[in-house]
């Protein structure tokens, strides 16, 4: 019996996906829990809680433009939340990791008005201080 509930556990042990960055296990949980935070900080309009998911030196690429450093990328969500989108939420559908990074790509929605729009975004994560964070990322519109 002991050793039907061991293989258990380690079933559910190996089922987990885990990806190290930095030395770090991650888990999917982590990440799906950074996107929640980031979505939240989005649709209360936390343009630092926003751009605190970025690396100092994080490069962001939009419709918009090219956004270099976390400055620039709070300005550039300073820019969207003054368009008006809103109920921003984010769907990570593949993770893998890269060397000492993680890819992550997936898709996004917002509303501007009762406008629905989505898009897709891809991003390369890190771990800073015990936090992940976002080195770069690319975000697209879809093709109405």
């Amino acid at each position: 019996m002991a050793f039907r509930s061991a293989s258990f556990i380690l079933c559910l042990l190996f089922a987990i996906p885990r990806m190290t960055i930095a030395g770090e296990t991650l888990d999917a949980a982590a990440m799906d829990e950074m996107h929640k935070h980031f979505s939240e900080a989005y649709n209360r309009g936390d343009l630092n809680s926003m751009a605190a998911t970025f690396t100092e030196n994080a490069v962001r690429v939009t419709p918009s433009g090219i956004f270099q450093g976390r400055d620039a990328i709070r300005r550039s969500f300073s820019d969207a939340l003054k368009l008006g989108l809103h109920d921003y939420s984010v769907q990570r559908t593949v993770s893998r990791p890269e060397g000492a990074y993680v890819f992550n790509a997936g898709t996004w929605e917002a509303k501007m008005g009762d406008r629905p729009f989505h898009g897709y975004y891809s991003s390369i994560l890190t771990s800073e201080n015990g936090q992940l964070r976002i080195i770069e990322e690319t975000v697209a519109v879809a093709a109405p």
